[in-house]
C-alpha cells in the first residue's frame, strides 16, 4: 500500500536521494538501509519504500511513522484491494480489464486501485455464484437469468421495426458500464434470444 499523500520511492529511487548510483547503493548501503527501513505493505516486486522515512534515514533522524488511519485514496495493490474487495486479486485485474471496475494507476511497474475503488467494488453485488470448493455436486451450475439480455432483445426488436436508431456495443457499453467486447457479447446472446422465440 501507499498510503495517501506520501511518496514512495523504489530502490533507483533510494540511491539517487542518497547521490549514488543503485550499484553503490546495493554494495555499500542497502543492508543497513534494510535494516532500519522497511518496505511499504504489500510492495513486493519491486520493493517501495516511503520517501520521508529515506529522507530521515540519509539524514540521521527518526523515522517517521507511517499513517494508521485508512484513506480513500491510499493506493493499494491487486492482492490488497481483492482483500478490501472480498475477491481475489484475479478478480480485480479482470474487472479492470472488463471495465467493471477504474483501470487503475500504473506506478513503479506494477498497477495500484484506490482504496475508494476497492470498496466499491466491495459493494458491489456478486452477479453469479460459483460452485462451493471441494463440493462434490457436478451438475452443472444454474446462472440467474441475465436481464440486460431481454433488455437489448427488446431495444434490437424496437431498432428492426424503425422505432429507434441502431444499438451499438458502444451505446450498451456505456449503459451497462461494461467493455466493448462484454456489450457485444450481450448483443449477441440478444439476438440468440430473439431468434429462438422467432420460431
Amino acid at each position: 500500500m501507499i498510503p495517501h499523500g506520501r511518496p514512495a520511492l523504489d530502490i533507483h529511487g533510494v540511491a539517487e536521494r542518497a547521490g549514488v548510483s543503485p550499484t553503490t547503493w546495493r554494495r555499500r548501503h542497502h543492508a543497513a538501509f534494510t535494516a532500519a527501513v522497511k518496505p511499504l505493505p504489500g510492495s513486493l516486486r519491486p520493493a517501495l519504500y516511503d520517501a520521508a522515512q529515506v529522507d530521515a534515514f540519509l539524514s540521521g533522524k527518526p523515522l517517521p511513522a507511517l499513517p494508521t488511519r485508512a484513506h480513500p485514496d491510499d493506493l493499494l495493490t491487486d492482492a490488497e484491494a481483492g482483500a478490501v474487495a472480498g475477491v481475489s486479486a484475479s478478480t480485480i485485474r479482470a474487472d479492470a480489464v472488463n471495465g467493471l471496475m477504474p483501470r487503475g494507476e500504473e506506478r513503479h511497474g506494477r498497477r495500484w486501485w484506490t482504496r475508494a475503488d476497492a470498496e466499491a467494488r466491495a459493494a458491489r453485488p456478486t452477479q453469479y455464484k460459483g460452485r462451493t470448493p471441494g463440493a462434490r455436486d457436478k451438475t452443472p451450475r444454474k446462472r440467474l437469468p441475465d436481464h440486460r439480455i431481454a433488455e437489448v432483445a427488446t431495444e434490437l426488436e424496437r431498432a428492426e421495426a424503425g422505432h429507434r436508431s441502431p444499438v451499438t456495443a458502444e451505446e450498451l457499453a456505456k449503459l451497462y458500464k461494461v467493455s466493448t467486447r462484454t456489450a457485444e457479447r450481450i448483443m449477441s446472446k440478444a439476438r440468440a434470444e430473439r431468434s429462438k422465440s422467432a420460431r
